[in-house]
């Protein structure tokens, strides 16, 4: 007790030391999220790019890593710890999209205002028969699902890297999609985004599948770091001496080790962005069809597994019935997915998220390159023949000429 009584003494006797430093931190807290708040209402406007694809493409998925490389946009000064911590600055993000909405297929960009004219000007520089076009945010024409939860069936689900984030998934590259543009027939090349579309255009009337890419340049790149790491490491293993600089016998690495670093170092050369990915299903409860679950269940990225892949991280529903007694944790969660894709969240989450915590919980982003993102997203050619994805004819010949260079 005299332990206590001295510990609660020298706690009271301190007051005026400890006191004002959490004051301090905790009023520096609260200004650097009122900042936010304001940079976020007041700088960050957004706009949606809606791409009408030309019917014949002959274009490698390499022509819309261009376009992504220009989202690589650190943006508002947020690199600048006086403008990140004083005026609430934060790293600008993107969104890349794939809606089917009863059976029509679209491909959209959401951008910042600030880089909408620079990403139209990308676009219509790999794509000069395109059309690019300012759309409204085609999640408003579904009710709020939080108001109309009674009348909606929705699912959704998450994903992330099965394995290390320097560790990359199969490409357009590992498919030999950057060479076949001119020696091979558009029916003969293998392109792994098709299986995705042709599930996305059997949807039905009542029924919208949506597939977001969330994403923001990676500004600390910890994983070019590991990515090195794991490249000495896999030299080290290998028999034979490693100095580089006398060498007393050659290396003698296996096939697959080979391959392997020689993707890493592939992917070492690209852009590497943080990214979010998630998906929703959503239909009138008349049109629900429970088959279209199972597609998101079961490896929707199958196609694009090598060194690493995509999987299922999180979604709706419970696997046992002690889970959601009462059935609110599973309303809640519906909510949360609807809300996170329709505020392409992830990046600055609020501070009131994390007051709901029994049913909210801190994703963190994977990694994925340049590369990858354009063999994620990209418009395909002829090798996709899903009837309902939207397509123009090919009447256009250049770029409107007031575009930004």
């Amino acid at each position: 007790m005299q332990i206590l009584s001295a510990i609660g003494s020298f706690i009271s006797a301190s007051t005026f030391v400890w006191l004002p430093i959490l004051l301090g931190i905790a009023f520096f807290h609260m200004y650097q999220g009122y900042r936010r708040n304001w940079y976020l209402a007041n700088k960050m406007k957004y706009v949606m790019l809606n791409i009408n694809i030309p019917k014949d493409v002959f274009k490698s998925p390499e022509a819309m890593e261009i376009v992504i490389d220009v989202l690589h946009h650190m943006g508002g000064g947020a690199m600048d710890w006086r403008h990140r911590f004083w005026n609430g600055a934060v790293l600008h993000w993107s969104s890349l999209e794939i809606a089917s909405i009863e059976g029509s297929i679209y491909f959209f960009i959401r951008t910042t205002d600030k880089l909408a004219d620079l990403v139209t000007s990308a676009i219509y520089s790999q794509y000069p028969n395109a059309e690019v076009n300012q759309v409204d945010d085609y999640t408003k024409y579904v009710p709020d699902y939080n108001l109309h939860h009674d009348r909606w069936a929705l699912y959704g689900a998450d994903f992330k890297l099965a394995e290390a984030d320097y560790l990359p998934i199969k490409t357009y590259v590992d498919y030999g999609l950057d060479k076949s543009v001119g020696s091979l027939e558009e029916e003969q090349k293998i392109d792994p985004i098709t299986s995705i579309l042709e599930f996305f255009g059997t949807i039905r009337a009542g029924e919208q599948i949506w597939l977001q890419f969330v994403v923001r340049a990676d500004p600390f790149s910890a994983w070019r770091k590991d990515a090195k790491e794991r490249i000495k490491e896999i030299m080290a293993s290998a028999s034979g001496s490693i100095d580089e600089e006398n060498p007393v016998a050659p290396l003698k690495l296996t096939h697959g080790d080979q391959e392997e670093i020689k993707a890493i170092q592939r992917s070492l050369k690209k852009l590497g962005f943080e990214v979010f990915i998630r998906a929703i299903y959503i239909a009138r409860n008349e049109n629900e069809n429970p088959g279209v679950v199972g597609f998101f269940k079961n490896p929707v990225f199958k196609a694009f597994n090598y060194w690493n892949s995509i999987r299922k991280d999180t979604d709706v529903g419970v696997d046992w019935v002690w889970e959601d007694i009462t059935g609110m944790r599973d309303l809640a969660v519906k909510k949360r997915f609807f809300n996170d894709y329709v505020e392409r969240a992830g990046f600055e989450d609020s501070f009131s998220k994390y007051l709901n915590f029994l049913w909210f919980k801190r994703k963190k982003p994977m990694v994925l390159t340049s590369e990858e993102l354009a063999t994620l997203f990209h418009i395909p050619g002829r090798v996709s023949e899903t009837v309902t994805l939207e397509r123009i004819e090919a009447t256009k010949s250049e770029a409107p000429t007031n575009l930004p260079v």
